[in-house]
């Protein structure tokens, strides 16, 4: 009983705990490695959700790319990757062998890129890939990003061309990440529920500016970068509460909430189990606290144990 009170279910996909890795600071094989307690972190992950992975290789934004602010950090990192082939034969073997599911976060400028970029991740892998994480909200890229996540007809037409492409007879889960910068985050779960998306994740960063006094001028080249870190966490807890209480499929858990935003410890993660989510990712504390997942997991075991309860039993409590 111990061992199962921290098992939660995403879809189909079912997870031996609720805590992910974030997808825009998780990297994608070699981050892991480097840390000296790897294999302790991995064996407390549900999923390993991978940074960015884009058709082609992207150069990234140009520097400086990383601004701290009081409470988080800044970032215009541009989806600097390998691109899809370079991440299949170098990456994807890397995390394959920490025996944990693994999640690939997509990124695209076209809706027909997107559908490409999950045939060619899925086509062949044996199953090695367990789920794609369709981010249609990055704030830091001129193309793309937060004009599909303000419009829901594209996100429909992504999702519908992204599970078109998913191999007959593959069990592949597929999650939106929805973007935080929009009025009413509902409207575009709403779409991404309508064109079949198996969960969602919420939320992505909040867009920021930071001016350099000394040089008169934006801090970035882009001007607007994303935020995240403690500060954006209210934001993320308020939407994903929204989303449970407003959706019958995210109430249900037809369709399971992925909570993100801000999470640094175990009670933060306690919280956004209540406000309605089935799980959390984590991603800038890692930045911080190498030992943040084994911490946090720690944390919400004895809690659960406290309370007698479950991850799944939680899920959504607060709202009575």
């Amino acid at each position: 009983m111990e061992e199962r009170r921290l098992e939660t279910t995403i879809g189909k996909l079912r997870l031996r705990s609720p805590l992910l890795t974030a997808s825009g600071t998780a990297g994608s094989a070699d981050e892991l490695a480097s840390f000296s307690n790897a294999a302790a972190t991995a064996a407390t992950l549900g999923a390993f959700v991978t940074k960015g992975v884009t058709l082609v290789p992207r150069q990234g934004n140009p520097e400086p790319r990383v601004i701290e602010t009081r409470a988080g950090i800044l970032n215009s990192i541009g989806l600097q990757n390998k691109g899809a082939d370079r991440f299949l034969s170098e990456d994807l073997p890397k995390l394959r062998q920490y025996g944990v599911p693994v999640i690939v976060n997509i990124s695209a400028n076209t809706v027909e890129e997107y559908a490409a970029l999950a045939g060619k991740l899925l086509t062949g892998d044996a199953g090695q890939i367990s789920g794609l994480e369709i981010n249609v909200s990055c704030p830091n890229i001129k193309e793309g990003g937060v004009s599909f996540g303000i419009d829901p007809r594209a996100i429909e037409k992504i999702v519908t061309g992204v599970k078109a492409n998913v191999p007959r007879g593959r069990q592949v889960l597929i999650i939106t990440k929805l973007t935080p910068n929009i009025t009413d985050i509902t409207v575009p779960a709403k779409a991404a529920i309508a064109a079949g998306t198996d969960a969602l994740s919420m939320i992505n960063t909040l867009r920021g500016v930071a001016i350099d006094i000394r040089a008169q001028k934006p801090y970035f080249a882009n001007v607007a970068a994303g935020l995240s870190g403690p500060a954006v966490k209210p934001v993320g807890l308020c939407m994903v509460w929204d989303c449970f209480a407003k959706i019958p499929e995210c109430r249900n858990r037809q369709v399971p909430i992925i909570g993100i935003g801000g999470i640094s410890t175990w009670q933060d993660a306690i919280e956004y189990l209540l406000a309605g989510a089935a799980a959390v990712q984590v991603g800038t504390a890692w930045f911080v606290y190498p030992n943040v997942f084994v911490e946090m997991e720690q944390g919400v075991r004895k809690y659960l144990a406290a309370k007698n309860t479950t991850v799944v039993e939680l899920t959504g409590k607060a709202h009575g």
